[in-house]
Order: structure tokens, then C-alpha cells, then sequence
């Protein structure tokens, strides 16, 4: 008899229960142990070097989790641990041990397509490329009237020779002659600093021992400049001593040209005669199109009414005859100044291009004796288009984004650069945007380079508050009226002073208006009042021009306004004082008011391309001349905070940051029962006299002095 093969689970019977209900073994589930071949020939990945790591990789039993952090990791390193300072000087570095590795990077080492030989060769590359970069010396800048006046002085008297005058005004040329890159921009850096066709390479120090002995170290030497070559001397020499005598303008082969345009009437002009008249007839208004005027943008329209025929007439039907004519928009003229007609402007059905050299290149701009004539663009006539910032005396640039605005200020700052040598007009200009006027970098005509910062644009401003001033001192010490009559009858008196004149040019006024708050607009108002006889003209530019912003102190000064197209009437209101400018069509096409008078007319296009073609010409010739850095400016903003009266808490806030050893707004609000916005006034101060950091975002400043400096800091604010 076979053996019955005892079941593996007991089946569990339950009373009443039949057995064909539910015909499942119980069983109580166990989890497998893990003894299996292919877990135990499992290994340790490292994220960095894979597979290819030792079996004996062990962990120390002998490491430390607490106490000095120097020593507690000393168990996994092969040799000592440096000290702070010996590392800094060997390495560059106090943290020498540890390299970052980017995302790029470290997927390539788990591709296994880059090393830990090849990053450290790529941080030794970018330590050499930065201790090079640091050897470039540099040279303090010496002011432009103290640079021109020593030089010319000295070269009338003496004769001496140009490294002798440059030395005797305080330009460094200990170096072997090397200048100021930032006040001689046209000097190749490369030429001055390094030996032509000589590759610097850095000295490799003897080997140390590190974590790794495959890894080495370099540093790099000194590097010597090379003298500047006597061609560029000589160039610098004429620029400085002959006063720009052989600079040469810019010629007008440089900008672009529109192709001849066809005299054929164009049939949808006939087209939109017979629908305006058969539109006035319709609304029984006596009236009919005499003529028409077709210009590069619209054509008008000129209706003749009949005796007795009122005027609001036709502006009644404006939207019907947009619609009867299909245009995009339509602009009514009710009546045309100096004529008995009302014009109805029509956009053109094949729009034609305004070029920046179809308005330069014409008898009216060549032979003006005008230093600041600009060239803006064609009117409706065909005709170009000029006006003068001296008879502005300042100007409004007001659009929405696409407009044409930025095209504007550009042909207006190539306008003045176009007819004026480096020395008879200075431009200082304030972009907030970093990006609309970067192309006029570097130009000889330039203040100071571009601002793009708030508080530079403050202190720039300040500047040219202070300029104005002095130049009134002078004015009346030789009892001219203004810079004309100055230069007319006192240009051979001994004491004569040269007085280029100053446009100063704010891009996106209003957010400059809003960051800078009481300081720009005190700034700008003096500016727009006093500066027309000294030669100090003004030009906003905005694409946001609100009433709150614009306010009518300021607007009152800016006679000249250039509109092109807005959002809504309002906005139009707020620039012309009237609406017309919301039915502009965009991309150049602008009305002009001055003194009151609107006309219409398209812009003139100028090309980046033509830009810079331009200011090469210029940078060429001349080197910039700055009269003050950026850094100048940050150096008076912060002295001038300095001076500022101190809260009267500033003493005790000051002790109690450093008993708490760090400085918290909330803290200081909290402890001190002062409000927010006058504990960060009283931070700020902090800031300024050295006792604490400057703002590291949501985390507390740090304090950086102790008790016996701050005694000190406290005493010399007393005293003060």
C-alpha cells in the first residue's frame, strides 16, 4: 500500500460551511531571507567611480562626531591636515580637499568620459586664467579738466616729453607706460600686457602630498606689461595736446538709403475719394475731397465743406467712414492749421520705409549752423523733418512697447554725435533697462560710461545739478547771458573756460521716477527749470506715462513732446494734452508737438548695424575721456549717507548686535519697539560705518567688528 503524501497546509473545515464555498489552502505568508547568490555578488556603486571601487573600503572605527571640525575627519585622509593659512597659500583655497562638480560634468563620469585627473586639470586651468587676469595692474583715473590742462601746459612751456607729462599729471607709468584701459578703450589689452606671440604659462610649484598623488598644483608669476608702442602714444598725445584738430565726422555713406518710389497714383487712392464723398453724401453733409497728400505712412485727405457746414460734422462720423474705408484706424484733422480744409489721414495699403540717411543727407542738416539739430524723420508732405534740442530746451519720448520709442533716442543721440567733435558735446546717459543704449558704449562723447543702476543714476544726476550751478558762477563772473553769448563775445578772454553742452538722456523715466522716489524727482524738476542757459538739455523717455508718474511740475518744462502710440486717449492726454495718439499705427509713426503745434510724421529707422558702423568710426579716432567712473559716483553715494544724522538709537542698536552677534530687522523692531521701515534705516547706517555686513537676502547680516572696535566706531561718530 503507497504511502498517502501528507498535504503541505491542513485544510481548515468550518462548520456549516460546505466545502465547495471556498476551496483555498490556508497559509501564513513568510518573508524570504535575502542569502540569495546574486545579492551577495551585489557590491557598492560610488554615484562617482561605479563598480571600480576596493573591497577593503573600510569606514575608521577612530572618527569623531563632535569637536574641532580640523582634526575630526583627520582619520580618512592619507596625510595631516593643512592648516588654513598653509592652504590658502599652496592652493588658492582653505577648503583644498573638496572640488564642486557640476550636473554637465557628472554625467560624464558616470559615462566614464571624464576623470577626476581631467576636472582637476580643468580647476587648475581656471585658477591659472584668474591669477593672470589679477595680475593685470590697475590705474587710478585722473578728472578731464586736470588731464587736458596739465598735459597742454606742460607740452606749451616745456616741451617735455608725453611719458613726462603724463607722469607729472598723476597717470601711473611706472609700468613701462601702460594707461588706464577704462579711459583708453581703443588699446588692445592683449598688445599692452603681453609680449606679442609669448604664451604666459604658470610656474608649477614642487609637489605635495594631497588627497591624491596623481593631482598637481600650479601658480602663476608675475606678469610684466609691455610698453605701449609709440604710434598709440602718438595718437594719445595729439588727442590730448591738439584738442581734437584732426578728428574727422562720419560720413553719410554710412546709413542706409530708401530705393527710388514710383510717382504712379495708386488706384486705391482714387478708391477712397469716391467712398469719403460718397460717405459724406450719405449723411447728407456738404462737403467733397479737393486733394490729397500721400506721404510715406498715411495719405490726408482734404475735405472742403460747404458755407455753413459745422466742423464737428465730420468728427460725427469718423468711425462710419473707418468702417466704409476698411483702415486699421483713422485720424481726423478738424481743420488743418493754416488751411480752410479738415484732413482725414488713411493708413497707406503698402507702407514705405523711412531711412536714417533719406533725412541726414540733406543741405538743411549739413549746413546748419545748429550743434544740436536732429534729424527725425519724414512728415506727411514727404518732407524731412528737423528740430533742435537748444529750442526744445527739453523733451518728452512717450510709446508703448513696439512703438518706435527706442529707435527714437537712437537716431537723436547719432544725430548730435554726427555733428559734433568729442569736445563740444558731453552725453550722459541712463539706461535702468541695461540693454536699449549699450550700443553707445564707449564713445568719446560719454560723461561717464552707461549708467544702468539706480543709485548711480541718483548721484549722476546730482552731478549735473551741481554742474548747472557752476556754470552759472561762471556766467556771471563774465556777465554773459547764457552759453552763446559766452562764447561770442568772451571765447579770447585768458580765463575763457570751454563749456561743451550736456544732453542727458533717461531711458524709462517713470520706473527710474518710482526706484528713485524724492531724490530724482527733486534732480530732474531743477534740471528742466534752470539748466536751458547753461547748456544742460534734458529728454525722458517713457513707455509708461501716467499722471501720477509725469507730474505737472515736470511736464510743465518739457515743452517738446514725441508721441507715438499708446494704449488708451488717456495716456494720449498725458502726453500731448490731447488725445489722437491711441490711433497711431505703431513702428515709427509719431506725432511731434512743439510749442503746441502737432504734426504728424514717420521716424526715421536706424539699424543697429548702422550704429555700430558709426561708433566705430568715432572709437577709432578718439579714446573716451571720462569725467567721473561709476566708482567715483558709489564712493559719493556712500559718503553722503555717512554724513546723514544718525538715529539717536544708533548706539545702542549697534552694542546690542554685537552682544547677540548678529543683526535680525525683526529682533531690533521687537527689543526696541520701533517700526520696521526705521530699524532698516538704522541697519543701514550699520552697514555704512563697518559694524555689519552688507544684505545676504532672507539670512541676518553678520556683525563684523567686536567691543573694542566698536568703542571705537562710536567715538569717532560722536565726535563727528
Amino acid at each position: 500500500m503507497k504511502n498517502k503524501v501528507k498535504p503541505r497546509y491542513q485544510e481548515r473545515i468550518v462548520p456549516g460551511v460546505s466545502r465547495s464555498a471556498d476551496t483555498r489552502p490556508f497559509f501564513i505568508p513568510q518573508i524570504s531571507r535575502l542569502e540569495d547568490k546574486e545579492t551577495q555578488k551585489q557590491k557598492f556603486v560610488s554615484p562617482i567611480f561605479g563598480k571600480a571601487v576596493k573591497d577593503d573600503v573600510i569606514v575608521p572605527n577612530d572618527h569623531r562626531s563632535s569637536g574641532d571640525i580640523d582634526k575630526k575627519y583627520d582619520v580618512f585622509r592619507k596625510e595631516r591636515k593643512l592648516t588654513k593659512e598653509e592652504a590658502k597659500r599652496r592652493y588658492g583655497d582653505t577648503y583644498y580637499e573638496f572640488f564642486s562638480v557640476s550636473n554637465k560634468d557628472l554625467s560624464k563620469i558616470h559615462e566614464r568620459n571624464l576623470s577626476a585627473d581631467d576636472l582637476l586639470k580643468k580647476k587648475q586651468d581656471q585658477e591659472a586664467h584668474e591669477i593672470i587676469e589679477q595680475a593685470r595692474p590697475k590705474v587710478e583715473e585722473v578728472p578731464i579738466q586736470d588731464f587736458f590742462g596739465a598735459a597742454k601746459e606742460h607740452e606749451e612751456t616745456t616741451h617735455a616729453r608725453l611719458d613726462d607729462v603724463l607722469r607729472d599729471i598723476g597717470v601711473n607709468q611706472e609700468d613701462e607706460g601702460e594707461l588706464d584701459k577704462d579711459r583708453f578703450s581703443e588699446i588692445e589689452e592683449d598688445d599692452v600686457l603681453f609680449p606679442e606671440n609669448e604664451e604666459i604659462k604658470p610656474k608649477a610649484q614642487p609637489k605635495e602630498a594631497s588627497f591624491d598623488d596623481d593631482f598637481t598644483y600650479v601658480e602663476s608669476t608675475e606678469v610684466k606689461p609691455k610698453p605701449i608702442s609709440q604710434p598709440t602714444l602718438e595718437k594719445i598725445r595729439k588727442q590730448i595736446v591738439d584738442d581734437y584738430h584732426d578728428y574727422r565726422l562720419p560720413p553719410v555713406s554710412i546709413f542706409k538709403k530708401s530705393k527710388p518710389k514710383s510717382e504712379v497714383e495708386a488706384t486705391w487712392i482714387q478708391e477712397n475719394i469716391d467712398i469719403i464723398n460718397q460717405t459724406l453724401l450719405s449723411f447728407d453733409i456738404d462737403g467733397t475731397v479737393t486733394a490729397y497728400t500721400k506721404g510715406p505712412t498715411v495719405t490726408r485727405y482734404e475735405i472742403s465743406l460747404g458755407a455753413g457746414v459745422q466742423v464737428k460734422k465730420i468728427t460725427s462720423i469718423s468711425d462710419n467712414m473707418m468702417m466704409n474705408l476698411a483702415a486699421l484706424s483713422l485720424r481726423i484733422e478738424a481743420p488743418i492749421p493754416g488751411k480752410t480744409t479738415v484732413g482725414v489721414e488713411v493708413p497707406n495699403k503698402v507702407r514705405e520705409s523711412v531711412f536714417f540717411g533719406d533725412v541726414v543727407d540733406n543741405p538743411r542738416f549739413f549746413h546748419s549752423d545748429d550743434p544740436l539739430i536732429v534729424a527725425v524723420g519724414l512728415d506727411i508732405d514727404a518732407n524731412p523733418v528737423y528740430t533742435t534740442i537748444e529750442g526744445m530746451p527739453h523733451g518728452l519720448v512717450a510709446g508703448s512697447t513696439q512703438s518706435g520709442k527706442s529707435v527714437c533716442i537712437a537716431s537723436i543721440i547719432a544725430s548730435l554725435i554726427y555733428k559734433n567733435k568729442p569736445d563740444q558735446i558731453k552725453l550722459l546717459l541712463i539706461d535702468p533697462k541695461k540693454v536699449d543704449l549699450q550700443q553707445f558704449s564707449d564713445l568719446p562723447h560719454l560723461v561717464t560710461p552707461i549708467i544702468d543702476e539706480t543709485k548711480l543714476a541718483v548721484e549722476a544726476l546730482k552731478w549735473a545739478v551741481n554742474e548747472m550751478e557752476r556754470r552759472y558762477d561762471v556766467l556771471k563772473k563774465f556777465k554773459a547771458v547764457d552759453v552763446k553769448d559766452y562764447y561770442r563775445r568772451r571765447i579770447d578772454d585768458p580765463q575763457f573756460e570751454k563749456m561743451p553742452r550736456i544732453v542727458v538722456i533717461v531711458e524709462e523715466a517713470s520706473d527710474l521716477l518710482i526706484s528713485g522716489g524724492a531724490e530724482i524727482e527733486e534732480s530732474i524738476l531743477k534740471l528742466t527749470q534752470k539748466s536751458r542757459a547753461v547748456g544742460i538739455h534734458l529728454l525722458l523717455a517713457t513707455q509708461r506715462p501716467s499722471a501720477d508718474i509725469l507730474k505737472g511740475a515736470i511736464k510743465a518744462n518739457l515743452p517738446t513732446r514725441f508721441a507715438f502710440k499708446v494704449p488708451s486717449s488717456t495716456d494720449s492726454s498725458v502726453v500731448l494734452d490731447t488725445t489722437g495718439a491711441e490711433k497711431l499705427l505703431g513702428k515709427g509713426d509719431m506725432l511731434l508737438s512743439e510749442n503746441g503745434l502737432i504734426r504728424r510724421l514717420q521716424g526715421a529707422y536706424l539699424s543697429p548695424e548702422e550704429i555700430e558702423e558709426l561708433t566705430e568710426f568715432i572709437k577709432e579716432q578718439a579714446f573716451p575721456q571720462y569725467i567721473f567712473t561709476h566708482e567715483k559716483l558709489a564712493e559719493t553715494a556712500k559718503s553722503q549717507q555717512a554724513e546723514q544724522e544718525l538715529d539717536e538709537l544708533f548706539g545702542d542698536i549697534a552694542r546690542f548686535v554685537v552682544d547677540e552677534g548678529k543683526c535680525s530687522l525683526n529682533k531690533i523692531s521687537q527689543v526696541f519697539g520701533i517700526g520696521f521701515n526705521r530699524a532698516a534705516q538704522v541697519v543701514g547706517s550699520l552697514e555704512l560705518h563697518g559694524i555689519v555686513s552688507e544684505n545676504a537676502g532672507t539670512k541676518p547680516r553678520e556683525v563684523i567688528v567686536g567691543y573694542e572696535r566698536l568703542e571705537q566706531i562710536l567715538d569717532r561718530v560722536g565726535r563727528s
